[in-house]
């Protein structure tokens, strides 16, 4: 069988199906994320000088082509081939569409595309203008939430430089015991920390990000208890043993969840397991939320900023100043690496890494352990179709299981669609029994590491 992006490896999740989560998306959210859109759109240019013609004028061809994709969305219309927008990915994207589904609609066409296909779509109405191509329509978005996010970035902020300047143990079973028990809380921090995922969670109040954020030692352990498969153990057992070396982290959000990351890489480059990490960002705006370039170094110059936080005390932002300090040494270093590919932003699930990006596929193969960030990247991963829940994670991810020289995988995903595998038998029937929605809550997440094929 030929697997391809109109043909997973098993029954695609298409919007066709009222009962899926693919359904409620295209009905409910995405109509609210494009709205959104236009409003920041029309919020930027009324801001403008009247002097800035062009851009005033550009902003309105924004505005009605983005009203133009929602009809098309919202009436069940063909999908259309994205426009040549001069970007280096237009050519593969043109062949999927192509090749798959030039004859397919809003809801016919497997949903995994299409979510890919709406966010390319948005971007190329940027892109081929003058003025408005490097325009960010979610980041205001992304400013806000992590304004809110305030009392858990202090908090974790001071844990982090706790640990960081806590004496060394004289005995090694002793040093390996403590550094079990961080890794297990900064590798929690940063699963849980995919909660307050934009797109989404599009109605939030101060408080509601708040409580997503209670990630305290106490409450983690509440939430251990929703993590269906757990390979935590697993994958310390792997990195106390493959020491100093290079650990691969692909992003999800943007904000308070790629803090939390950094935090994690923090503590992995200081206590010695990892030599260098790279991050691996969306090249632009995706999926509302996701990590880009310009986040990153807003990120920065956030941590740093007098303003920003305007409550926070002098000593919380020292916290958050040799937080940021240790973070630029890394980057200095070489360290901390950032990057970031087309491939993250293509029409292909993972299975296709090796074929499609060969060059990005060998790069990951010299990792010791590429950690993959977040629900999408989890989707991508397993080809987004109707697996049995039980079917082993090792065999949902295909062909990064099965290549020789595959590297070894750690999945850390909030559970916000209707897929997953690597449950033990009994758990679909016990969760489906009392909560319809348990696949998309976000209530339960999964922890699973595959070793790879070294």
């Amino acid at each position: 069988m030929s697997v391809n992006p109109a043909n997973p490896p098993r029954p695609a999740l298409i919007a066709t199906d009222k009962d899926s989560f693919a359904y409620i998306t295209t009905v409910e959210r995405w109509p609210v994320i494009v709205t959104k859109i236009v409003d920041e759109v029309y919020k930027s240019r009324h801001s403008l000088d009247l002097s800035e013609v062009d851009k005033l004028k550009e902003g309105k061809e924004i505005i009605d082509s983005i009203g133009g994709l929602k009809y098309q969305m919202q009436r069940k219309k063909p999908l259309i081939p994205i426009e040549d927008d001069g970007k280096s990915d237009i050519g593969t994207w043109t062949h999927v569409f192509n090749t798959y589904f030039k004859d397919e609609n809003w809801y016919s066409a497997t949903w995994l595309f299409v979510e890919c296909y709406l966010y390319r779509r948005i971007h190329s109405i940027f892109a081929r203008t003058k003025h408005w191509k490097d325009y960010d329509p979610f980041f205001r978005q992304k400013e806000v939430a992590f304004k809110a996010s305030f009392i858990a970035v202090i908090e974790i902020a001071k844990y982090i430089d706790e640990l960081i300047y806590i004496p060394k143990l004289p005995a090694d079973n002793e040093k390996i015991d403590v550094g079990r028990i961080i890794f297990h809380e900064l590798v929690q921090i940063s699963l849980w920390g995919n909660s307050t995922d934009l797109s989404l969670l599009t109605n939030l109040s101060n408080d509601d990000f708040k409580k997503l954020q209670d990630l305290g030692t106490k409450r983690l352990k509440e939430l251990e208890k929703n993590i269906l498969a757990n390979d935590l153990e697993k994958a310390w057992n792997y990195v106390s043993e493959n020491s100093n070396a290079r650990i691969d982290i692909i992003l999800d959000n943007a904000g308070f969840e790629f803090y939390v990351d950094l935090v994690l890489s923090d503590w992995l480059i200081q206590s010695g397991y990892a030599k260098e990490i790279h991050l691996h960002a969306k090249k632009f705006p995706w999926f509302v939320s996701d990590t880009t370039l310009n986040d990153f170094n807003w990120l920065f110059q956030t941590l740093q900023s007098e303003d920003f936080f305007s409550s926070a005390s002098e000593m919380e932002r020292s916290f958050l100043k040799k937080l940021s300090n240790r973070l630029q040494s890394y980057i200095a270093n070489y360290r901390l690496i950032l990057t970031s590919d087309c491939f993250w932003t293509s029409p292909y699930a993972y299975w296709h890494l090796a074929e499609q990006a060969p060059d990005l596929y060998a790069d990951l193969c010299t990792s010791n352990l590429v950690i993959f960030k977040g629900d999408l990247n989890y989707r991508k991963l397993i080809y987004d179709c109707k697996w049995k829940t039980t079917t082993p994670f090792n065999e949902a991810i295909g062909p990064l299981s099965s290549i020789k020289g595959s590297p070894s995988i750690l999945a850390l995903r909030t559970m916000k669609a209707d897929v997953v595998v690597g449950l033990e038998e009994g758990i679909e029937e016990r969760l489906s029994s009392n909560e319809s929605d348990w696949m998309y809550s976000g209530k339960y997440a999964v922890i699973q590491f595959n070793m790879g094929n070294k």
